[in-house]
């Protein structure tokens, strides 16, 4: 498991003998990664984990590390290929390869019900600038991913004229690029349509909060203006709008009710476990703001 958190299922003993070792851990998923069905050449792996050794000690230490995944995954777990390739055999499943997997597949609900958060948050790998590198336009990578499959489900049912649906997809997309504010205004416009109009106020001011906080800028003149005719509608109808925004939920909020987690089933919501909702809400706080 590396969305959201790190964990492995194994062997017995094999996950404390792994943990404790986190650069042998991130040589793991780089190859496990970036082999794309067919195998990594030792000298990229070298070239990010030991850039200043000389070619004698990084191949021992390559060596080393190799041999120390084999005794905690198993003989056949890491193979060599050729003479230069290293391979992780396909017994050995990652939820991040996963992921990508189901959305090439076009299964995308299945891949988001797997997307627990950004890739392996807090890791250290021991200092090697290149995996850390590497591992930063990897969680930009899956995140814009996940992202883009959030919105084409709620394209989907919006086509359907699904719109509790829509928004809720909807929600779960600008929790994963909560300053953009192209896709706040989208997500305004379509909960206005589904009558959400709380939760249209609380994204825009969650929005609001967070580009205040991090750039120290406000929403721009047509978001402000959206949000604008959302508060007067709100008005019209006699609702206290500073109470709506201090409530956490609304009735199409992303945090999933237990009356909505029943009906998942039936209405193509997705299903989202407490690990996710926690996973999403530690990454960054913004996320958060952005979408109550």
């Amino acid at each position: 498991m590396t969305l959201g958190r790190l964990g492995f299922v194994g062997p017995k003993g094999a996950d404390s003998r792994l943990l404790s070792q986190p650069k042998r851990v991130a040589l793991l998923l780089y190859v496990l990664m970036s082999q794309r069905g067919g195998s990594l050449s030792r000298d990229q792996i070298i070239g990010t984990f030991w850039p200043e050794s000389d070619s004698a000690r990084a191949r021992n230490a390559l060596r080393q590390s190799l041999s120390f995944l084999r005794s905690c995954l198993g003989d056949r777990a890491v193979v060599s290929v050729g003479t230069h390739g290293v391979a992780v055999d396909g017994s050995i499943a990652c939820d991040a390869v996963q992921f990508e997997a189901l959305l090439d597949a076009h299964r995308k609900e299945e891949a988001l019900g797997i997307y627990g958060g950004e890739l392996l948050p807090g890791f250290y790998s021991g200092g090697s600038i290149a995996f850390t590198e590497w591992l930063e336009r990897r969680r930009q990578h899956l995140s814009q991913r996940a992202a883009k499959a959030a919105w084409d489900l709620s394209a989907e049912c919006e086509a359907r004229a699904e719109l509790p649906g829509a928004a809720f997809w909807g929600k779960r997309a600008l929790a994963l690029s909560p300053f953009s504010e192209s896709e706040v205004q989208r997500l305004l416009r379509l909960l206005e349509r589904a009558g959400d109009f709380a939760g249209a106020l609380r994204a825009f001011h969650g929005l609001q909060r967070a580009l205040e906080t991090e750039f120290g800028s406000q929403p721009s003149a047509e978001t402000t203006r959206l949000a604008a005719g959302i508060k007067r509608h709100l008005e019209s109808e006699g609702l206290h709008v500073p109470a709506l925004l201090g409530s956490r939920r609304s009735g199409t909020d992303r945090r999933v009710t237990p009356r909505r987690r029943g009906q998942a089933h039936r209405t193509g919501v997705e299903r989202r476990g407490g690990a996710d909702r926690r996973t999403t809400e530690r990454r960054c706080g913004c996320d958060r703001r952005v979408i109550q």
